[in-house]
């Protein structure tokens, strides 16, 4: 029986169904339930702990990057191949049994069923209790907005029962309801340490479902209601709501530095710390993957040589702007060339000998270059003139020279930037404030090297905002579904299936008969 009750809570959870039949887990804790003694403590840090999972390169941010305009992973030659996963990413032709797709699925529900755990101790304080209850919204908020329904157990319903499935409607209501219940007993946002769920990021989440809301109350997630100008109310009623201690960062570049918990401009991060497994099992702390997927073998640091900027996406910058362009004498100085999008001849730390590809490779100037004549319509790279320097390679995050395999740079979930843009976006959509989106486009433009104008006079305009401001934070996929982009036809991805708005659900949850496949897979 207790292997039976497992393999029902893998499902719900995403967990793999293999080896099931070894599992020692006491029941207790399969039926979700904890004894007065267990370490509150340690059920807590466990809910937090879906949170890092999001800053490694596969799953949540698989899916919501690789499948846009932003960026592509070709193979080259034998490297980044993985049978395909992340080209049928880009050129969306994944299918149920696709490898992000599972593991997007099987990330946020386990995660979903660690706050369970939390929400199910005998005792447990008003504040711990609202930090899980937040976690649970968030975490049930990706999975909504990647899959459209999401699995759910009732309190106190039959351990051996599957669990019920929430449609995007209802899921969409419950998490509101969620999170307007734990908002009150939040703590008010750490200025030193965002990572701890607080009331501005509830605030911030509360703003983003609402400026989502008619797509997710669309059971396809297809078109967008312009017509809801109470939504768009509700989106300015949060983002004015957010605490006057949450300002913008002067300097953009502070909010990706290794000691960015001190930036006022975060709102919720996932905490690192120097030296730390950040996820236990992932070997090394998964931040580093934020210069590792993009990096050359042959740069400071080494990296992997595999995820590349667009020329679509990077040309609506103006070249010299400083989110893209990050050449401070000091990063020069450790890392060679610029931080930011990187794009040309690269060099060594230093700044002066130019750096070549492996010698297997020829020892060609290591320019990195994203001409489409190099990049086959397969995504397969094969010739050797392109196979290590194709691609203009982003990289936002500074690397912790302490520790580079295991910096303590926090990664960033929410912040002020972005609330802003909602604000402006909610305004353009039929909102009522006394603020302009002229005056938010004044305070996003103000800030040390912004040179790409902001112009925030219309949604073509915000769209482009939204595009320069928040590249690589795991926000393009939704933008681009919200504004009807998504499954639009562009230089490297041809497949207009408009079901593809949502994955599909994976072949091992659809063993749960109360969940049906998305239409179209």
């Amino acid at each position: 029986m207790k292997n039976i009750k497992f393999l029902k809570y893998s499902i719900y959870a995403g967990a793999l169904v293999l080896g099931v039949s070894c599992t020692d887990l006491d029941e207790k804790v399969l039926d979700a339930t904890l004894t007065e003694n267990a370490n509150a403590d340690a059920v807590i840090n466990s809910a937090y702990s879906g949170l890092l999972k999001i800053q490694t390169q596969d799953g949540v941010f698989a899916v919501q990057e690789v499948t846009t305009d932003f960026v592509i992973v070709p193979t080259r030659a034998g490297d980044w191949g993985d049978g395909g996963a992340w080209l049928e990413n880009h050129f969306h032709t994944w299918t149920a049994n696709s490898r992000e797709v599972n593991t997007a699925w099987k990330h946020m529900l386990s995660s979903v069923y660690n706050c369970d755990l939390a929400l199910s101790l005998k005792t447990i304080t008003p504040s711990n209790k609202a930090q899980a209850q937040f976690l649970k919204a968030f975490y049930y908020y990706m999975a909504i907005d990647m899959y459209g329904q999401v699995p759910y157990r009732e309190a106190g319903s039959d351990p051996n029962d599957f669990p019920k499935v929430w449609d995007s409607p209802t899921a969409t209501a419950q998490i509101i309801a969620l999170l307007e219940e734990a908002l009150p007993n939040l703590p008010d946002k750490n200025a030193s340490d965002p990572s701890i769920a607080n009331k501005d990021a509830a605030r911030f989440l509360l703003a983003k479902i609402y400026l989502n809301k008619a797509v997710f109350d669309s059971p396809s997630h297809t078109g967008f209601n312009a017509n809801n100008a109470d939504n768009m109310n509700k989106v300015i009623q949060y983002v004015d709501q957010i605490s006057s201690s949450v300002t913008l960062a002067n300097d953009y570049w502070d909010n990706f530095k290794p000691s960015n918990n001190t930036s006022p401009e975060l709102i919720l991060t996932a905490r690192n710390v120097l030296g730390v497994d950040a996820v236990a099992g992932l070997g090394v702390n998964g931040m580093r993957s934020r210069w590792y997927m993009a990096n050359h073998y042959n740069q400071v640091p080494s990296g992997w040589n595999g995820f590349s900027v667009l020329q679509e996406y990077y040309n609506q910058f103006n070249p010299t702007d400083r989110r893209i362009l990050n050449n401070d004498e000091a990063i020069i100085k450790t890392f060679g060339s610029p931080l930011g999008m990187r794009i040309g001849q690269q060099y060594a730390p230093g700044g002066t000998v130019a750096l070549k590809t492996r010698g297997q490779n020829g020892d060609r100037p290591l320019n990195f270059q994203s001409d489409l004549a190099g990049l086959p319509a397969d995504g397969k790279i094969v010739a050797e003139d392109w196979l290590e320097r194709w691609g203009i390679r982003p990289q936002k995050y500074i690397p912790d020279v302490s520790n580079m395999d295991k910096p303590e740079n926090d990664y960033v979930l929410f912040r002020y930037a972005d609330a802003l843009l909602m604000k402006a976006e909610a305004i353009l959509r039929g909102g009522t404030s006394t603020t302009t989106t002229t005056a938010i486009a004044a305070q996003l433009q103000s800030r040390q090297g912004i040179t790409t104008i902001v112009d925030l006079s219309t949604l073509d305009g915000l769209y482009k905002a939204r595009a320069t401001e928040l590249w690589e934070e795991g926000w393009r996929r939704n933008d681009m579904i919200r504004f009807g982009k998504y499954t639009t036809s562009r230089a490297t991805m041809t497949n207009t299936d408009a079901y593809r708005v949502l994955l599909p659900i994976p072949t091992t949850a659809l063993l749960n008969p109360n969940i049906k496949q998305n239409p179209g897979y």
